[in-house]
């Protein structure tokens, strides 16, 4: 299997990164694996500092909290200052 070959799927409770089934696309196969809570935060972590300047924000689309968007602040901390 290639790389490729893998997605990120969310579930009820979970995102994985995992093959998506060729019979039906809308199932994961058995070959998957759970994204941790750190790794998601990491990445949002990674993604501010390259992408987000001050004064924009970051928007969420999800069915859930549609229209919703988060807005943050930076501030120094002691060790920065």
């Amino acid at each position: 299997m290639s790389a490729k070959d893998y997605q990120i799927c969310p579930a009820l409770f979970n995102a994985y990164i995992a093959r998506v089934s060729k019979r039906n696309p809308v199932l994961m196969t058995n070959d998957r694996r759970k994204i941790t809570e750190d790794e998601i935060l990491s990445l949002i972590d990674w993604y501010l500092d390259r992408n987000i300047e001050e004064g924009k924000m970051l928007c969420f689309e999800s069915q859930e909290k549609e229209g919703m968007t988060v807005q943050m602040k930076f501030v120094k901390t002691e060790e920065q200052q």
